[in-house]
């Protein structure tokens, strides 16, 4: 049953992602982002025929630094509340720390951690404004440790596990 609230997850043409829209799309419409348009509108279209919900795709390369920006603002003139912010999309590239390029280091560290914040500073204000809703920021087991090999990612992992933690406790 649609209780008419809207969730928007970043990163949910696959993986995690998509689970997490099959999940949420039971009760909610939704705002979907991600970057291949095609796959994008693939998953909105099946959502909506599945469980019988709006599903609005927005494909969009998040690691653009106007891009945070530019979705909140889209949604606030199509007059789209988010009810639920779904902060999934992120990456991580395996080697060794020396070896692997300076814009794929950096890149990581744009996606899973920048863009993460920014869209939760974003739709916090009119969440807490409304004196409703929820963010989910999803991490990973890697940000409780060292990572070798993935040394970027699993550091980014822990800002998000310690950030999120943060935010609950305030």
């Amino acid at each position: 049953m649609n209780d008419g609230k809207t969730a928007l997850i970043t990163g949910a043409s696959g993986g995690i992602g998509y689970e997490l829209a099959k999940l949420f799309a039971n009760r909610h419409n939704l705002v979907l982002v991600a970057r291949g348009a095609p796959k994008l509108a693939q998953v909105a279209d099946e959502l909506q025929r599945q469980f019988g919900i709006s599903a609005k795709a927005i494909p969009i390369d998040l690691t653009a630094p106007p891009a945070p920006q530019f979705l909140f603002d889209q949604l606030q003139r199509e007059g789209i509340a988010i009810d639920i912010l779904v902060n999934n999309a992120g990456y991580g590239i395996f080697g060794e720390f020396a070896k692997v390029s300076l814009e794929d280091t950096l890149g990581q560290i744009q996606l899973n951690v920048t863009v993460l914040t920014h869209l939760t500073k974003l739709f916090l204000g009119p969440m807490i404004e409304r004196r409703s809703g929820k963010i989910m920021n999803v991490a990973s087991t890697a940000g409780f440790q060292p990572g070798p090999l993935m040394a970027v990612y699993y550091a980014t992992k822990a800002y998000v596990i310690s950030f999120s933690e943060a935010l609950a406790t305030s």
